[in-house]
């Protein structure tokens, strides 16, 4: 009998510690930082099954994005330059005190006028042969926000097609944000929310779109993960189709390659980013309507700060510029523009 109580306890204690090991292991995939695709699509997968209904800022508490522009002296580790002698200052930079790139002009000798970073992340490509001219951490990682919608986009045209109609549901509605003026009940085509979700950040199109695809809105957040597998952004995750979750992260390094396939399969969705409004929505992107702008997409969440992806052209050549975690999106785009402009004109 003695030895029946002591397998009894044994067991008690084997099922107790099972328990409890599977109880630690959710909540660390729940709060842990991903820092791989493979971790971050676990803890997406996790979330999405189990914890559907939780509050986001709550689950994330503990997982904001570890970033490494903290640091200062990892400034001159982090920037990746192809631009020639000549284009930045002979001097080493601090980041602390705002880095800046000097262009010394050949006819004055006289310094032009001075850019700085003002984003945690920065890059400026050649989209038609992948030269990258100035990238700043572009394989750090961080929270999408509304640029997650390129991805929705991509998926709306590739698994439900442009022409089909869909209705708006309540559930579209109700998601954070009123832009695009969407009613419950109404029949939009896809191709017209796929506009309305380009240029106004429509969560409330975006949801909609997902909720449409014939297997629901958790099988389409699963197939953007699957999408980005395919295109190798192998440190890209997606938790929903609008962004409004900081789970959705990217790097522009991952950013460049979506948006290369993007122009070379899909670039409709550049197009209806250069209209300045559709029917008495207007479009929330500065560089729509300009002659030169190619198409791109806003971003913004209280993690991210701003984000904005761009394309242009530049001497008959698709120069890319990503600013993640800006204090200034527009402002900062337009100035490394600029920049490298001259850059280009004096080539």
């Amino acid at each position: 009998m003695y030895n029946n109580f002591q397998s009894l306890l044994l067991v008690v204690l084997i099922l107790t510690s099972l328990l409890i090991t599977k109880e630690t292991k959710i909540k660390t995939l729940t709060i842990k930082q991903s820092i791989s695709f493979a971790e971050s699509t676990k803890a997406n997968n996790l979330i999405s099954e189990e914890l559907a209904t939780a509050n986001t800022e709550e689950v994330l508490s503990e997982n904001s994005p570890i970033l490494n522009y903290e640091n200062g002296n990892g400034f001159s580790e982090n920037l990746i330059t192809a631009i020639p002698y000549g284009f930045f200052p002979e001097s080493p930079v601090s980041y602390q005190q705002s880095p800046i790139l000097e262009e010394q002009s050949s006819a004055s000798n006289q310094p032009a006028t001075p850019i700085s970073f003002k984003s945690k992340i920065t890059l400026i490509s050649d989209l038609d042969d992948n030269t990258d001219f100035i990238g700043y951490n572009i394989n750090q990682r961080w929270p999408l926000a509304s640029i997650t919608k390129l991805m929705t986009a991509v998926l709306a045209i590739e698994e439900i097609g442009k022409e089909k109609e869909v209705i708006i549901s309540e559930n579209a509605i109700a998601t954070e944000g009123d832009s695009g003026k969407l009613k419950t009940g109404e029949l939009r085509k896809v191709e017209n929310l796929i506009k309305i979700m380009i240029l106004t950040s429509s969560n409330d199109a975006a949801t909609a779109l997902a909720e449409f695809y014939s297997f629901g809105l958790p099988d389409f957040v699963k197939l953007m993960n699957k999408k980005a597998v395919n295109l190798g952004l192998s440190q890209t995750v997606f938790f929903d189709p609008t962004g409004l979750s900081p789970i959705n992260q990217s790097t522009a390094n991952d950013i460049r390659k979506l948006m290369k396939y993007i122009a070379e399969n899909y670039p409709e969705i550049l197009n209806y980013s250069q209209e300045t409004k559709i029917g008495n929505l207007r479009n929330i992107n500065f560089f729509a309507g300009q002659p030169n702008f190619l198409g791109g997409k806003t971003g913004y969440l209280d993690e991210a700060k701003e984000n904005l992806v761009s394309l242009f052209s530049l001497n008959n050549r698709k120069i890319l510029i990503v600013v993640l975690g800006s204090e200034n999106r527009f402002e900062q785009t337009r100035e490394l523009l600029g920049y490298i402009t001259r850059y280009q004109n004096e080539r």
